[in-house]
């Protein structure tokens, strides 16, 4: 499998940078069918399959999703296919702090 272009998902936490201050901006500025605002916060940039922000192949309506569960074997390799059912099992997060936040972790329930 080759790599894929993703268009992916913005978050405008109050917490984050302005406009193209923000590196989230500045990676979701490469899709051209995106419009940053100057007065704009730009927290975080989302690549991943949560349905909260779901990352979509690049100039397309296909979700990462999609293009996974096709053949989540050859997508994820085949042991993580079959230890997380074929889904992903992360949210890759890029952040662009500009105001102080606490660190945060989302361990699983086992954890």
């Amino acid at each position: 499998m080759s790599a894929i272009r993703l268009s992916c998902a913005v978050n405008n936490y109050h917490w984050g940078k302005h406009g193209l201050a923000s590196k989230a901006a500045q990676f979701a500025a490469t899709n051209p069918d995106v419009t940053i605002d100057d007065e704009q916060t730009y927290a975080e940039l989302w690549m991943g399959t949560h349905p909260n922000g779901p990352s979509m192949v690049y100039g397309t309506d296909t979700q990462l999703d999609d293009v996974i569960s096709e053949n989540a074997s050859v997508a994820l390799g085949a042991s993580v296919s079959q230890r997380y059912n074929g889904n992903l099992p992360f949210l890759f997060k890029v952040l662009s702090i500009e105001k102080a936040l606490s660190i945060q972790a989302h361990p699983d329930k086992q954890l």
